[in-house]
């Protein structure tokens, strides 16, 4: 298969490790490493190896799980184009603390810890960037513990379709499409609801008008109605 070129400086996602980077230091990152292609479902990498390399996702979605204590798989983030991921254990030599896992077909480069390492010292801006993207990690996961303690399933999930949406959504027609490959579980996960919760919170959102649903996407049609139930409660259910 030939190669697809990773998108034009400055079209990269916000808020993505590419895009907080100079020009400078995007163009050096996009060299380092190997290119590899993975396919929907590939495991990327795998919670507890001990594996030390840095993936830069330049065309993918990725999502990031753990298993919990009572075998439960819990979603932790998603990632895209732009972004990294291993790069905690790169830099602390620990075990991977994560399972990452391809939505959809994707194009990366392999980077050893030693170039990546070598590459932060390079480069001014990439350490804080990537510090920064960390937080936004963190950020993410505190506002899904926040969510879980203070708001009811359907709340949680109105925000979370809000939030990627901003994030990963893709302009269509008919409003935001995002076919980021998710299950009805996974969703259910990251909102801290079972799975016949979220199908039927997803179901309410769909029977109202408000999204779409499709195999693994979902396509949301009135954003104003979703955000009211997400942040203000003026729309219940």
């Amino acid at each position: 298969m030939s190669a697809i070129p990773p998108p034009r400086a400055g079209t990269w996602p916000a808020g993505t490790f590419l895009d907080m980077l100079s020009p400078a230091s995007q163009t050096a990152l996009l060299g380092l490493g190997v290119p590899k292609v993975y396919r929907r479902g590939d495991v990327m990498l795998r919670e507890s190896e001990r594996s030390d390399h840095v993936v830069l996702l330049v065309r993918a979605v990725v999502k990031a799980t753990v298993t919990l204590d009572n075998g439960r798989v819990a979603l932790l983030s998603i990632k895209v184009g732009g972004d990294v991921v291993g790069e905690m254990a790169a830099l602390s030599g620990e075990p991977r603390s994560a399972t990452v896992t391809v939505c959809g077909d994707a194009q990366v480069r392999v980077i050893s810890s030693g170039q990546f390492r070598q590459y932060l010292g390079r480069f001014p801006d990439a350490g804080p960037s990537l510090t920064r993207m960390i937080m936004q990690t963190l950020r993410w996961a505190d506002k899904r513990r926040i969510d879980f303690n203070g708001y009811p399933a359907f709340v949680r999930l109105a925000r979370v379709l809000d939030e990627l949406a901003d994030g990963y959504g893709r302009a269509v027609p008919e409003g935001v499409t995002l076919d980021l490959g998710l299950t009805q579980r996974e969703l259910g996960a990251l909102v801290g609801a079972e799975e016949d919760t979220a199908r039927k919170e997803l179901r309410s959102l769909r029977d109202r008008g408000v999204i779409r649903m499709g195999y693994r996407t979902i396509t949301i049609v009135d954003r104003g109605v979703l955000s009211s139930i997400a942040y203000d409660w003026s729309e219940t259910r």
